[in-house]
């Protein structure tokens, strides 16, 4: 299987962590992605989740990324190259 996949990072509020999270990885589901890899920093003001998505095709990736847009909570999305070769890939 050759795979698409989809580093991305992006920031929420401390106090909307778990609940955005939950809103991001259901939109994956429903989307038909499978998470290869997920890390929590908590280090700064705003907690930053760090996500590996990957999918059959690619334009469901694109897919999601249109969706991601309109959780409220979320404050930044940026696809991140670096972080991914230090996370665990499934």
């Amino acid at each position: 299987m050759n795979d698409s996949h989809l580093p991305l990072h992006f920031s929420v509020a401390k106090t909307a962590t778990l609940d955005t999270l939950e809103a991001v990885l259901a939109i994956a589901r429903r989307g038909g992605l499978h998470l290869a890899a997920l890390e929590l920093d908590s280090s700064a003001a705003d907690d930053v989740i760090f996500l590996d998505l990957r999918a059959q095709e690619p334009d469901l990736l694109d897919l999601f990324m249109t969706r991601l847009r309109n959780v409220i909570e979320i404050i930044d999305i940026l696809p991140f190259q670096e972080k991914v070769a230090r996370m665990h890939v499934a």
